[in-house]
């Protein structure tokens, strides 16, 4: 089987000019869509690239190795291009996984050009699949990584330099913008990420300027720069595409001059923990206002769960159960269909755990249903962090 496999890629590899550029077609198609022409010089290391991992997949189908650990010098050098263009490395991340449905398709047509029986054929093109099955998605993550290695490393956020004169302008020293490469007299957005590319994805839809660091923590502090204050309208815009998109992303409010860049960044710092906590995108500290006040006084905030949720907030697996299901039923419009389907349980379990509940609270649920809500998500929020 594997002579025959080897003889299609041979045929393959001959065509090889021909396979690539309907490959970078098909890329090239997509990313100008969304994003607009391409450079020269960023199409050309694109072309690089894809025949690189076009020869990779074909050395692999030859000697049955296994999926790639590490990437060919030709699409490092891509990720290379796309952090210093500050290219949206979205499509280009995924070009390999728009590109295998172009590849399959040329595989298939080589094989029944070469093999005369049509059974040998599918057996051939079965086997090439299982051989590269999930090599598509290793190379695609293994090229999201160095591009987002490569933002880092292009905005200096791994060096011990920057974080110091980013300290030194959250403790309210003024630090000059060729220091710090962010000129603290702009109106600001601080935002606290798990890693630097969503922030500067979100830099270049805003058109502002980025400060990125290396938090202690492993996070990344970033800020959003601009001679404008941005407007709340399009700061939850921007959130709301965030949502969208891969990554956690916490932001604090639009706030101006050395003191506003740290006003904004202990905001966004305060939202993230609430963003951990409740598996949303991207969250905005003035959504959060209620949840973060009771937050900061511990004692405070046990005592509004207790008095809202009373035997409810016992620990236990039927306790959490009907908390769950409690809190769905008030995120989703007091619904019981909605319930059931985001709870996956029939109606007749939603609406009796939701009868259990009301007799835990000794209240209807109706009676106190934002009071409910919040006490839900500031339990979810302490248990989280012990």
């Amino acid at each position: 089987m594997w002579a025959k496999v080897a003889e299609v890629v041979d045929r393959v590899e001959a065509e090889l000019d021909v396979l690539v550029t309907a490959i970078e077609d098909r890329v090239v198609a997509r990313v100008q869509a969304t994003h607009g022409a391409l450079s020269a010089t960023l199409q050309e290391a694109l072309r690089r690239a894809l025949s690189a991992t076009v020869r990779d997949v074909l050395a692999r189908l030859r000697s049955q190795a296994e999926l790639p650990q590490e990437l060919p010098p030709d699409l490092i050098e891509l990720a290379r291009l796309c952090a210093s263009s500050r290219c949206d490395l979205t499509e280009l991340a995924d070009a390999w996984l728009l590109g295998q449905e172009v590849f399959w398709d040329r595989f298939q047509v080589v094989a029944e050009r070469t093999l005369a029986d049509p059974a040998v054929c599918w057996d051939v093109v079965k086997a090439a699949r299982v051989r590269l099955r999930g090599h598509a998605a290793r190379i695609s993550g293994l090229f999201r990584r160095a591009c987002e290695s490569e933002v880092a490393r292009a905005a200096g956020i791994h060096g011990g330099r920057r974080l110091r004169a980013v300290s030194r302008a959250l403790e309210g020293q003024w630090v000059d913008p060729g220091e710090l490469g962010y000129d603290l007299a702009y109106h600001h957005i601080a935002a606290v990420a798990d890693a630097s590319q969503p922030l500067v994805a979100l830099a270049r839809r805003t058109e502002r300027q980025v400060l990125l660091v290396e938090a202690p923590d492993g996070a990344v502090w970033g800020w959003l720069g601009g001679r404008t204050r941005i407007s709340d309208s399009d700061l939850d815009a921007l959130i709301a595409w965030q949502n969208s998109r891969d990554g956690l992303v916490a932001f604090g409010e639009p706030a101006a001059g050395i003191a506003g860049f740290a006003a904004s960044h202990h905001q966004a710092l305060e939202a993230r923990t609430i963003a951990a906590a409740t598996n949303h995108h991207a969250v905005r500290f003035a959504d959060l206002r209620l949840l973060i006040a009771l937050l900061r006084d511990g004692d405070l905030a046990k005592e509004f769960i207790e008095r809202e949720l009373g035997e409810l907030d016992d620990p236990g697996e039927r306790m959490r159960e009907l908390r769950e299901t409690l809190r769905a039923y008030l995120e989703h419009g007091q619904s019981v269909s909605a319930t059931a389907a985001v709870r996956r349980r029939d109606r007749k379990t939603i609406e009796r755990q939701l009868r259990s509940a009301e007799v835990l609270i000794h209240h209807r649920v109706s009676d106190r249903c934002d009071a409910l809500l919040v006490a839900l998500r500031i339990s979810d929020i302490l248990r989280h962090r012990t």
